[in-house]
């Protein structure tokens, strides 16, 4: 390099240092990020006003048609006793309605007081959606009371608010609807549950009906055969395997029968008597 090039390459320099130290000290803000900055100055100016600024944001949020409520998605899971059209009735939410003024625990503790839910999410999609997840109690027996009662696999019994004809269910009998909610009646409760899943195990004929006595235990009665099974409170596998054993040999036009099973290793059968004990009946009774 020259000794005459030497100064102008030093006096170029200095000036390009100068504009770089001017663009650290005083940077220029992307245009981008703008809206960013203009976000946080109306948050700023609102807060300076709170709380009645944020009252006025609020209550002009909630009064917006953009978060207007147009779908209402109600998700069941199979055989569920209620439709979508009941849930949404019951929930109390409306198409129209504003999202931010819906309670998602407010509107679970609802659904939740229909005794058929067994559980409910309540989950808000902005800016117009609402999905309502429901899971709900599957009956397995209806328990005969003046109110349409029904019984669930884990014995829990709860109240439909309309017949639904399709089900074909088992009958259970001898509870009073006053005492469904006692210890002692629930744990006569869910061994029911137990006695038809093992009947369905072990037995070819279906059930028809479940009598349950505070003496005697349970009495089941066949929907296809004139037999009455007397189990009493004992219901391990081997009593079933018991009476399947009787039930293979008993010929199917026979006069009506109580198989009693209450014995050890022995099945009993008895002609079938009404309470009087004065003639045989048939023992599944109209209900």
């Amino acid at each position: 390099m020259s000794t005459v090039s030497l100064p102008a390459t030093l006096l170029q320099r200095w000036k390009m240092l100068g504009k770089r130290e001017n663009q650290r000290t005083t940077p220029k803000v992307p245009t981008k990020k703008r809206w960013y900055v203009l976000a946080l100055l109306t948050l700023l100016t609102v807060s300076v006003y709170a709380p009645h600024g944020w009252r006025v944001l609020s209550h002009y949020i909630q009064q917006h048609p953009y978060f207007a409520i147009t779908t209402i998605d109600v998700e069941l899971d199979a055989g569920a006793l209620f439709s979508q059209e009941e849930i949404i009735s019951w929930s109390g939410i409306e198409q129209g309605m504003n999202l931010w003024t819906v309670d998602p625990e407010e509107i679970r503790s609802r659904l939740l007081t229909y005794q058929g839910i067994r559980d409910v999410d309540v989950r808000r999609e902005f800016p117009q959606r609402v999905v309502l997840q429901v899971q709900t109690r599957h009956p397995i027996a209806v328990v005969v009371s003046p109110s349409l009662t029904y019984l669930d696999k884990d014995g829990v019994s709860f109240q439909a608010l309309a017949q639904r004809k399709e089900l074909d269910l088992p009958y259970v009998t001898g509870f009073r609807s006053e005492e469904l909610d006692t210890a002692a009646i629930q744990a006569a409760l869910t061994g029911t549950v137990s006695l038809l899943a093992q009947a369905k195990q072990f037995w070819v004929e279906p059930v028809s009906e479940i009598r349950w006595d505070r003496e005697i235990g349970y009495t089941v009665f066949l929907a296809r055969r004139h037999l009455a099974i007397r189990l009493g409170w004992e219901t391990g596998p081997e009593k079933f395997t018991q009476v399947a054993t009787v039930l293979t040999r008993w010929p199917a036009e026979a006069s009506p029968a109580l198989l009693d099973a209450r014995f050890l290793n022995q099945v009993v059968v008895r002609p079938f008597l009404d309470e009087s004990g004065l003639h045989p009946v048939t023992p599944v009774n109209p209900l």
